[in-house]
């Protein structure tokens, strides 16, 4: 079993639960925190070096676009992967231009694993 290091920046405790059983299916022995505000992100960037970081995108007064840019300012260099329900193309696009490795729709969730895979292997 792989063991990974997950930060799942998310304001649903359900989907970012949802988010690390997909995960857990997949085959990965996962250790992970929930950051649900930018203030608990940078504090978890701080305490340890993540594996990957999975963002929701609509958070109360915080996106997947305001994530991405505290993992690159934290020197940070986990792959950044957005899990949304919604997010417009052109903010796709932004991200990826950002350092964002994937997209992968809620809907889509059962993709999750395989795409960590992917990814990590990278």
């Amino acid at each position: 079993m792989k063991e990974i290091d997950v930060l799942v920046v998310e304001d649903s405790y359900y989907s970012a639960d949802l988010n690390i059983r997909v995960l857990r299916k997949a085959g990965f022995n996962v250790r992970y925190k929930i950051a649900s505000s930018s203030k608990t992100m940078r504090e978890a960037l701080k305490d340890k070096n993540w594996d990957i970081i999975l963002s929701d995108n609509n958070m109360p007064g915080f996106d997947a676009l305001q994530a991405i840019d505290i993992r690159n300012q934290s020197g940070s260099l986990a792959p950044f992967v957005i899990v949304s329900e919604y997010i417009q193309e052109i903010d796709i696009k932004k991200a990826m231009e950002k350092g964002c490795c994937a997209y992968i729709a809620k809907e889509n969730l059962n993709r999750l694993g395989q795409q960590v895979e992917k990814i990590l292997k990278e």
